[in-house]
């Protein structure tokens, strides 16, 4: 008996050689901005020259889209005959003659988005609509016939989440990278001899 619990004890100790030894260490996932938790709001002025303007605008009960431009901080200019209609952003372009609707191929047109960021081309002047945190409203200059959605994105807003960091690939050497340690290669063979010897000294025995 004590003869097949030797061997019982050499076949597993032969089954742990050639199996690696890992040593986990958990990787710290990156942190992410925190979103905005108000109304993103975009100026595109497009070709008017410039950079699109983005700002995170806390909004109050009652605020009209209107109100979150001025609030961000881009007074708005109406058209005489037609005051919720805007001639201006920005007192741009300065050009506009205001008294007058402005033409088809040379205007602000306004979008809103939906909470998964969608910009849809709004409905309603800007006087007229609500946004509710966690949704967006833009302007962008449309200098001919085709009307398309604002560029920005508003993962790309301030204040929306930065992207987050790529997994680690086994390939990238970190400090945190999982350690492997691994058992001489003599050990496996000798383990062979050794279960051999022992099973043939039991077959002689039970001669």
């Amino acid at each position: 008996m004590l003869i097949l619990r030797s061997a019982a004890v050499a076949l597993a100790f032969l089954a742990g050689a050639t199996a690696p030894v890992f040593t986990s260490v958990s990787a710290v996932s990156a942190s992410s901005a925190q979103a905005c938790d108000g109304v993103t709001v975009v100026v595109e002025p497009n070709a008017l020259g410039g950079d699109p303007e983005v700002t995170c605008v806390q909004p109050e009960e009652g605020d009209t889209g209107a109100d979150l431009f001025e609030k961000a901080g881009h007074p708005l200019t109406y058209v005489t005959s037609m005051p919720s209609v805007v001639c201006r952003i920005d007192e741009r372009p300065k050009a506009a003659g205001c008294a007058q609707m402005p033409p088809a191929d040379a205007y602000w047109s306004l979008w809103i988005s939906d909470d998964s960021g969608a910009w849809s081309y709004a409905s309603r002047n800007v006087t007229e609509i609500s946004v509710t945190s966690g949704q967006g409203v833009a302007f962008t200059w449309i200098d001919d016939d085709v009307v398309t959605a604002p560029a920005t994105e508003l993962g790309d807003a301030v204040g929306a989440p930065s992207s987050p960091s790529p997994e680690l690939s086994p390939e990238e050497p970190t400090d945190s990278a999982s350690e492997t340690e691994h058992l001489p290669a003599w050990v496996a063979p000798a383990g062979i001899v050794a279960l051999f010897t022992v099973a043939g000294a039991v077959w002689w025995r039970r001669r």
